[in-house]
């Protein structure tokens, strides 16, 4: 499996030019796992289960994903594919192959949480859509660096335009200015 295959959320932070106060940047924060990386991805769980007829994949029992510095960790991660064949020349299909196959969809959850560095994404549920280069982030969605923290129902972030949004009942933010963390 090549890397374009998935598209794992990494939450990114960037600097406010106000205050030295660190604020969250959907626009950036969901590159490290896009379809368009070429870092190698390791995938450790305690089973595989491939149901071929379904073209399903199902990892499950503590399943980490590893790409370059980010991690991704659920109980379960199942991966939707199609075969070379019936993609043809799709628009939006993914660069990448698994044995023959291309994915087109990635389900994480429930308890979805994702690392890189000092930055945190929790959720119950993750889908990544490859055709799309879409991650949506659905319930109790929280995204903390340090102690920025933001809360939503719903996240929802365009890998190549690196435009998000959260959305879903009220959109809570917390953003703790550089001086008051040392």
């Amino acid at each position: 499996m090549r890397t374009g295959t998935f598209a794992v959320v990494v939450l990114a932070f960037v600097m406010c030019a106000a205050g030295g106060a660190r604020a969250q940047n959907f626009g950036t924060a969901f590159g490290g796992f896009s379809s368009g990386s070429d870092k190698p991805i390791q995938i450790e769980a305690d089973r595989l289960e491939v149901r071929d007829a379904e073209k399903l994949a199902i990892y499950s029992g503590h399943v980490r994903v590893l790409q370059g510095g980010a991690l991704l960790e659920a109980p379960v991660l199942r991966v939707f594919y199609t075969k070379d064949s019936e993609q043809g020349s799709t628009a939006g299909a993914t660069q990448s192959s698994i044995a023959g196959s291309q994915v087109s969809r990635l389900e994480a959850g429930p308890g979805v949480t994702v690392r890189s560095g000092d930055q945190v994404a929790t959720a119950d549920q993750a889908v990544f859509e490859m055709a799309t280069d879409l991650v949506t982030m659905t319930g109790n969605v929280l995204l903390t660096q340090g102690e920025n923290v933001v809360r939503g129902e719903r996240l929802v972030v365009n890998l190549t335009t690196k435009i998000g949004r959260m959305e879903g009942g009220r959109v809570q933010t917390l953003i703790t200015p550089s001086e008051s963390r040392q």
